[in-house]
């Protein structure tokens, strides 16, 4: 943890492994690091990576009619000693205490990815201090977890948002699907391709972890720069690396099956120069034939099995599976809230600035942040407020005529 508490920006030569890695190794390393994160979060284990943990913690949703439902949700908190020493804000929330926390397992990820282990766990470390280092210099910064989601610091407050299949999958009582689409508040947790919550607002520059890019955003013209280091070249020329940073038994497996597959080619076409003076093209003709007139497999003589799905039976299938459809039901009740608090900001943020708190499209929408059945119980209240205060003059004056039997009787003649 000391290590990550820095006082200086972090230098090249603080990053040796990065410069002999590529950009596109760094985050192959990652994206094996998130999956072992993600596979400790569905045995319900929390991951202390260095600079905080990933953890499921029991939270509440508030759905329609003011009903709480239970819900697991999935988390990233920060270390303590990490967020006072950078001033940093953050949610607070505690591991309950029948989760075992356990550190990452750098052997297994090496052998999932095909690296050496210590070169895993240095590409980690290392990346965790350019983190630290852009805490230090107040830079913003996203970085990215596949399949888990994006960390995000901006203006001193960090946040953590989960892809909606990550959310719904973690979740164990079944609750999370509603809870996004009634809860605003569980809705603001989600990042969908592209965008999330937390979305840069500013034109300041941000750094992109683990591919160490600095962008600028909402200016498409100017190009990403690469922050990362850059290997020094061998003396026999090239940017080639010293060491192959590659699991040896790996390399080994590689030789092996490329050589088998060279002398798989050289036989196959030994075979094909020998058998093209024989049966050779006796075949070509037949196949030529059945491409020409194709048969069934019954009028082959074939049997075919009665749980072979029939023509008509793969016509029938859904389109998507029930795992697209709610990631998709998902993002369409995101845009929808996207465009509801556009339109609210525009019609209704200048209530303060116009006369008496009218706006200039009054009846467009409610306050897309709260409920609807409280924006319901809201107009009962005021429905109730208005029948108590009294009537104006006019409106007693109808209803004095009204009141009258012979107007009454004059309009039922009418």
């Amino acid at each position: 943890m000391q290590k990550y508490l820095l006082y200086n920006s972090v230098e090249p030569e603080e990053l040796p492994t990065l410069k002999e890695l590529s950009t596109v190794e760094i985050c192959k390393i990652w994206s094996g690091m998130s999956r072992h994160i993600y596979r400790h979060l569905l045995k319900k284990r929390a991951v202390d990576i260095g600079v905080g943990s990933f953890a499921l913690v029991p939270a509440q949703a508030t759905v329609a009619e003011g009903k709480v439902l239970p819900v697991e949700r999935p988390m990233f908190i920060l270390s303590k000693t990490l967020k006072m020493f950078y001033n940093l804000e953050s949610e607070e929330t505690k591991i309950p205490d029948e989760t075992p926390i356990v550190q990452p397992d750098f052997e297994e990820i090496a052998a999932h990815t095909h690296f050496r282990h210590e070169i895993v766990e240095q590409c980690v470390q290392e990346t965790l201090h350019c983190f630290a280092g852009a805490l230090r210099d107040n830079k913003e910064v996203e970085f990215s977890f596949r399949s888990i989601g994006i960390l995000a610091v901006r203006n001193k407050v960090l946040n953590m948002t989960f892809f909606d299949g990550c959310l719904l999958e973690l979740d164990t009582t079944g609750n999370m699907m509603k809870a996004l689409l009634e809860d605003p508040n569980m809705m603001s947790l989600a990042a969908f391709p592209g965008q999330n919550d937390f979305s840069r607002i500013s034109q300041d520059e941000v750094l992109l972890l683990p591919s160490l890019v600095v962008e600028t955003p909402h200016q498409p013209l100017v190009p990403p720069v690469s922050l990362k280091p850059r290997r020094e070249s061998a003396p026999w020329g090239g940017g080639s690396r010293r060491v192959s940073v590659l699991d040896p038994v790996f390399l080994a497996r590689r030789r092996v099956s490329q050589a088998s597959q060279q002398s798989t080619e050289v036989d196959q076409a030994k075979d094909k120069e020998a058998g093209q003076v024989g049966h050779l093209p006796v075949i070509q003709e037949k196949t030529q034939m059945m491409l020409k007139h194709p048969t069934s497999p019954v009028q082959q003589g074939l049997k075919v099995s009665a749980s072979a799905p029939r023509p008509s039976e793969l016509r029938r299938q859904p389109l998507y599976t029930e795992k697209e459809e709610r990631e998709l039901q998902l993002l369409l009740a995101s845009k929808r809230r996207e465009v509801e608090a556009e339109v609210w900001r525009k019609y209704f943020g200048n209530r303060a600035t116009t006369e008496h708190g009218r706006t200039s499209c009054p009846y467009v929408f409610e306050d897309p942040y709260r409920p609807a059945h409280l924006l319901r119980k809201a107009y009962a209240q005021r429905l109730k407020e208005r029948e108590r205060s009294e009537p104006p003059a006019e409106f007693q004056l109808l209803r004095k005529t009204l009141e009258d039997k012979s107007v009454q009787a004059n309009l039922l003649k009418r």
